[in-house]
C-alpha cells in the first residue's frame, strides 16, 4: 500500500512536472539567495497541487498498518496503541513540512516565482481544481497499466536486444 502512495506520488510529480515547458522568465537564484516570496511560490505550488496531501498519506498508511497489525497480534494493547499513534501525529506533522519546505525549495530553484505564480493559479482555476479532484483516479488506473506495461516492455526490450545480438554472432 505505501508502494502505492509512493508510486501515486512519483506519477503526481511527474504529471506535474510534465506540464507544457516554457522558457522561464527569469532563471532561478542560487540556494542561499532565494527570496522568501520565491519559496512561499514555490509552496503554493507543492500545496495546492496536492503533492502535500500525498505526504498525509504516510502517516495514514502507518497508522492503518500498525492498528492492523498490532490490533491482530496483540489486542490488549489497543488502548495504548492508539494513544502512541495519536501523540505521534504532531511528529508527523512537523516531518510533512519538513519535505513541503524542501519540495518548495526544489520548485523554486527550478522555476521563475512569476511562472511558480501562473503555476499555482492554475490550481486555483476551477479547471485545476477539477484536475486534482480525478488526478488520484487517473494515478490509480496509470499505475494499473504501468506494472503489466513495464514488464512486457522489459521482457520486449530484452528480447530484441537478444535477436540483435544473434545478428552480430553473439549467442546469450
Amino acid at each position: 500500500m505505501i508502494r502505492h502512495h509512493f508510486a501515486g506520488l512519483a506519477v503526481s510529480l511527474a504529471l506535474l512536472l510534465a506540464g507544457p515547458v516554457q522558457a522561464q522568465t527569469a532563471p532561478a537564484p542560487a540556494q542561499a539567495e532565494i527570496p522568501q516570496s520565491w519559496l512561499e511560490a514555490g509552496r503554493d505550488v507543492v500545496v495546492l497541487s496536492g503533492l502535500g496531501d500525498s505526504f498525509d498519506s504516510i502517516y495514514r498508511e502507518f497508522r492503518e498498518r500498525v492498528s492492523q497489525t498490532v490490533a491482530t497480534t496483540r489486542p490488549e494493547v489497543r488502548k495504548d496503541m492508539e494513544q502512541v499513534i495519536d501523540a505521534l501525529r504532531p511528529e508527523a506533522e512537523k516531518r510533512k513540512q519538513e519535505i513541503v519546505a524542501s519540495a518548495s525549495y526544489i520548485f523554486a530553484k527550478r522555476m521563475s516565482e512569476s511562472d511558480l505564480k501562473e503555476v499555482a493559479a492554475f490550481f486555483r482555476s476551477p479547471v485545476g481544481q477539477r484536475y486534482n479532484a480525478m488526478r488520484p483516479g487517473a494515478i490509480d488506473e496509470i499505475f494499473a497499466l504501468l506494472q503489466p506495461w513495464s514488464v512486457q516492455t522489459s521482457n520486449f526490450l530484452f528480447d530484441r536486444f537478444s535477436e540483435e545480438m544473434r545478428k552480430r554472432g553473439h549467442k546469450l
